[in-house]
Formats: C-alpha cells, structure tokens, sequence
C-alpha cells in the first residue's frame, strides 16, 4: 500500500519524492474517454495521489506538494529538441536520484546537464528586465501576446 510507504519513508528521512508516470494508476483515475484519433485519455494520476497522501498526512499535521511538469517546460508548441532535451533532463534526475542524491536539482549551465545543490537554485531572486534583449528572445520564441510582454504603457 502506498501510505503504508509514505508513512515508513516519512518516519525514516521525514521527507520523500515521488515521480508517476502519465498513464499509472488508471484504475482509479481513468476517464474512459478517448481522443479523437482512439488514444485514450488518461486521468490525472498525480493529483490523485497528491489529494489521497493530503488526506492521510493531514491528522498529523503533514502535507504534499505536487509539480505538474508540463507547466514547467513550457507555453508554446514543442520541437523534436524538446523532445530529447526533456528525456535527457527526465533521465538525469532518475540517475541522480537512483545514486541516492538528495537536496539537489538537475539543470542546464552553459548547454551543459549538471547536479546542482537546490539551496543555491533557491538562494534568492532574480529578476528579468523586460527592457533586456534575453526577455525579448523569450517573448518572440515564445509567440507571446504583447499584453503578456510586460511593456505595454500604464494609462491612468
């Protein structure tokens, strides 16, 4: 049973990651549904488990987190890149993780894939200038709305 893990887990390290794939656990989330090409439309198996360890962590004053990754890459239409830079990321971190890592966030630094302490990832902010040529690199690779640019005129 799963709770019985996080439970075990919790009470060892006081903390824990838990990767899903897309597709597990259909027995509880399955929609039935399927797309117009046939493919099946799949549940959401991550804030299912997200909202049943909720449940169970919360009379001991415990909770979980839950990061859709697919909100992270990205807003606009993927490439073949993607596809192969995410795989890469994907398969870094379970290697990273499998070598029993922990504190640590898989990253690109100057095209390069490297483990890095999530303390310095987290130290503090840093903003971006919507004036800079990096955001505006962002804003037309993106296709994004100049209503989103950040620099349309305050009137009023």
């Amino acid at each position: 049973d799963i709770l019985e893990h996080v439970d075990d887990t919790l009470k060892e390290q006081n903390f824990m990651v838990i990767a899903v794939a897309e597709g597990a656990g259909q027995e509880f989330v399955s929609t039935g549904k399927k797309d117009a090409t046939g493919h099946t439309i799949y549940g959401d198996i991550g804030t299912h488990l997200r909202d049943s360890i909720n449940s169970h962590l919360k009379p001991s004053g415990g909770r979980s987190f839950y990061i859709d990754p697919s909100y992270i890459i990205r807003s606009c239409p993927i490439r073949p890149n993607d596809h192969i830079y995410c795989t890469r990321l994907a398969r870094d971190a379970v290697h990273t993780a499998m070598r029993g890592y922990t504190g640590v966030v898989v990253g690109p630094i100057h095209n390069i894939i490297v483990v890095m302490p999530s303390h310095l990832v987290a130290a503090g902010k840093r903003r971006v200038s919507v004036k800079s040529s990096a955001w505006q690199s962002c804003v037309q690779t993106c296709n994004m709305p100049s209503s989103l640019t950040g620099l349309q005129r305050k009137t009023g």
